[in-house]
């Protein structure tokens, strides 16, 4: 069934703060929360707990880190979690304007999806259950948000599956702690280009035993349309409108009363095809109430969107509507035992949903026009439903001043969908509506005179398309305290009830070399769960596998850190090896071994301006490498190397100048080998503010499967700009952000398989563009208040 995007979600939400403004409760702060901000020295020292499970200083984490301060998000006029992920050293990121937002690759593991990254919101797993992606888009809101915990490398031994490549976790302020006795209430709104609005409003309070926290957004946007988009062949209106291509899709002449031609175009909620459109409408809410030790909340967002330019548009009618949703309600209960042991009890249910429309031109030819064009054409309808449960407990026992151990158990049940729920599809995808008599009657022909729209998928998924599993997991781990050494070890079990068991040690040394110098010795592995997706969730043009096995990573790091007094340096070396890689065409493929160096320096001068805060900043510098055991062979339309099942078969049916079963030791392509990231923050005087941020990425060469990899192309290097000035009066300021602001013109690399190709005189080669066109400059206004 094709998800409906509420109507009054934004009513809502101004109309509560039309409630908080008139309440008389609402006091006007002296000063705004976010112009709180961690010098050098408390940096070191502020309080983290993605590294251990427990709460512990950034020096003692036995993790490389990079925090993101409220501070900060102010300053540099983040107004959504992608824009913070565009600025972070270890991370290459696609920003697709289609499904799903951006699509980042930690440490130089490419993926179809932001799949081996953890995504936490305080602490509580927030990826999908049936992508198992991190949704990274404009759906958190970050009004009360204290801090952001980006964590480097595999931490299956505390989290358990699909830590993998890192963390990130959304910490959000705690009224208990900010306001006590007292209530505040916070709103931002924005607007800028391509008709972008967003209200993002916090509010929370604290009055003896009890406690609440809110904050909620929403945002509605056209985004960058073709014009303002750099120039790529297979995103264009003559496209969208070749009706030599499209047909019915966009001429059905069964339509002919709706408009004054033969034939009228199909059309999604707000648009009808044939014409470039990409709406966006997220929106989010986190809250909780506590009184004394039990805590409910609420982690709930929605996301509608458009294709954008992210699959090419001989292919694909951007205007079509997807969704994702997440909606968790949890319980949370923190005891002691004897004032020495600490015991955190979660209980959580869980929804992820995800569909809507799809519109698809099948290439039967590599002609644009003319007769000598065939497509095969649907307006289909997908659809996937999950749910889960979750029993978590957390311990910790403080032995002694030098030793602590924690652990915990978990218990988890999940109800999954298995293939998508697609109708109007090919016969073969499973539809929940149809009957063997109507499989298959929503395909249609480019010369046909019309497309038979059938019906949506059922509300309630059927009970043959879904499958239960269960997740069982115990961990411990002991940290000492040993004059000037920090040791921790722990391991953990998990099982799954479909693929087995698997075990995760860690272990770190972290030695204080003095009061300014840190050395940090980490080793890590982790696993990740094959994602539904990949396990069942097959159509007409994707492999579905249920037989994969979970991928492992092991992660070697050596950590150097040193403090002076204008000056933090933070720099890792790392190592890492990945077994059983699961590709986008879901097999276990071989393996992938990852090699870099990562620079996180932040610094803080005395500002030239007289009596004007310090200027502060930072720099990063990330180095990458990943070689892959596996290649894609253009010429052959195959994957060969270690770890493919039928290379063999493959060498003795083609006569080729190599061995199609040895490690190919192939470089995976789409991780840049250097990227360079800067920002200074610079105070005027105490009202007016000045932030500049910078992003240098090189070339670098295309993912193997990457059409454009058998030409030899690559990603030309580009810099980005952006630039946020912030005016404040009392509690009222006022920013202007400016995001590529030299206009650079630019490409990310293309998701998924990427195989589009550039040859734009001729049918595109494959799904996914191999470029995905970047927008120029663009503007925010954005107005805050406190009370």
């Amino acid at each position: 069934m094709t998800k409906e995007q509420p109507d009054h979600t934004a009513a809502v939400l101004l109309c509560s703060s039309a409630l908080l403004f008139g309440s008389p409760e609402v006091a006007l702060g002296d000063e705004l929360d976010t112009l709180m901000e961690l010098s050098l020295e408390d940096l070191l020292d502020v309080t983290v707990s993605s590294a251990s499970g427990i709460e512990e200083t950034l020096r003692d984490a036995p993790a490389a880190m990079v925090i993101i301060s409220a501070a900060d998000i102010r300053q540099r006029g983040y107004t959504s979690i992608d824009e913070v992920i565009l600025d972070l050293p270890g991370f290459d990121s696609t920003v697709t304007n289609g499904n799903g937002g951006v699509i980042t690759y930690q440490r130089g593991y490419r993926t179809p999806l932001t799949q081996r990254t953890l995504m936490l919101v305080n602490g509580i797993v927030d990826n999908h259950l049936w992508y198992h992606e991190a949704t990274l888009s404009k759906n958190y809101p970050l009004s009360n948000i204290a801090r952001i915990e980006v964590l480097y490398g595999p931490v299956g031994a505390v989290y358990g599956p699909n830590a993998f490549l890192g963390i990130i976790n959304l910490v959000t302020s705690d009224a208990k702690e900010t306001h006590q006795n007292n209530d505040f209430f916070k709103v931002h709104v924005q607007s800028g280009s391509y008709d972008t609005q967003s209200i993002d409003l916090a509010a929370g309070g604290n009055h003896d035993k009890l406690t609440y926290n809110l904050s909620a957004k929403y945002y509605s946007s056209d985004e960058a349309d073709i014009d303002d988009l750099a120039p790529w062949g297979f995103v264009s209106n003559e496209l969208l409108r070749n009706r030599d291509i499209w047909g019915p899709v966009i001429y059905d002449t069964a339509l002919s009363a709706k408009c004054a031609a033969d034939g009228c175009p199909h059309g999604s909620k707000y648009h009808d095809f044939g014409a470039y459109h990409d709406p966006q409408r997220e929106w989010g809410i986190l809250a909780d109430a506590g009184f004394k030790n039990l805590t409910l909340g609420v982690i709930k967002w929605d996301m509608q969107h458009g294709w954008g330019p992210q699959y090419p548009h001989d292919r694909a009618q951007p205007a079509a509507q997807w969704y994702r949703d997440s909606e968790q309600y949890y319980l949370r209960h923190a005891g002691t035992l004897k004032n020495k042991a600490q015991i955190n009890t979660l209980l959580l249910s869980r929804k992820n949903g995800n569909g809507g429309y799809w519109v698809e031109s099948f290439p039967g030819s590599t002609a644009l026009s003319g007769p000598e064009v065939v497509s095969t054409l649907t307006i289909s309808h997908w659809r996937t439903s999950n749910k889960s449960w979750l029993f978590k407990q957390d311990y910790e026992f403080d032995y002694s001043e030098q030793l602590k151990i924690s652990g915990g158990i978990k218990f988890e049940d999940k109800e999954l969908t298995k293939a998508y729920d697609a109708c109007g599809y090919f016969a073969e995808t499973f539809c929940s509506s149809d009957t063997p008599e109507t499989a298959g009657d929503g395909v249609a022909l480019n010369t046909d005179n019309t497309i038979n729209i059938q019906p949506d998928t059922l509300s309630r998924m059927p009970d043959e398309n879904l499958a239960s599993l269960t997740d069982r997991g115990a961990y411990i781990q002991a940290i000492w305290n040993i004059n000037d050494w920090r040791v921790n070890a722990g391991i953990r079990y998990d099982k799954n009830s479909l693929y087995g068991s698997t075990t995760n040690p860690r272990a770190s040394a972290i030695y204080f070399l003095s009061d300014k110098t840190t050395i940090k010795m980490l080793y890590g592995t982790a696993f990740q769960e094959p994602a539904p997706i990949q396990l069942w969730g097959g159509w007409s043009g994707r492999s579905a596998n249920p037989d994969l096995k979970p991928e492992k990573a092991e992660n070697f790091e050596l950590i150097y850190m040193y403090q002076q007094d204008n000056w933090l340096h933070d720099l890792s070396l790392f190592t890492a090896r990945y077994d059983d890689v699961v590709k986008e065409e879901a097999e276990n493929a071989g393996k992938r071994s990852t090699y870099g160096l990562e620079y996180r320096g932040k610094f803080e001068f005395s500002n030239f301006i007289t009596g004007a805060a310090n200027i502060s900043g930072y720099l990063f510098y990330t180095h990458t490498k990943t070689k892959s055991s596996v290649s894609y062979d253009h010429a052959l339309g195959l994957w060969v190397g270690e770890g493919i099942e039928n290379c063999r078969d493959i060498a003795t049916n083609n006569t080729l100048t190599y061995n199609p079963c040895q490690d190919m030791n192939a470089e995976l392509g789409d991780i840049a080998p250097h990227k360079i990231s800067a920002g200074f923050n610079v105070p005027v005087n105490e009202a007016l503010n000045v932030n500049l941020r910078a992003n240098w990425v090189s070339s670098k060469p295309l993912y193997l499967r990457n059409t454009l990899r058998a030409k030899d192309r690559e990603n030309d290097a580009y810099l980005t700009v952006d630039a946020n000035i912030i005016y404040r009066f009392e509690s009222f300021e006022v920013a202007l952000k400016v995001k590529n602001l030299f206009d650079e013109t630019y490409y990310h690399s293309g998701a998924e398989a990427a195989a589009s190709g550039d040859d734009f005189e001729q049918r595109s080669q494959g799904w996914a563009n191999s470029l995905i066109p970047q927008p120029k400059r663009s503007f925010m206004l954005s107005m805050s208040m406190q009370f």
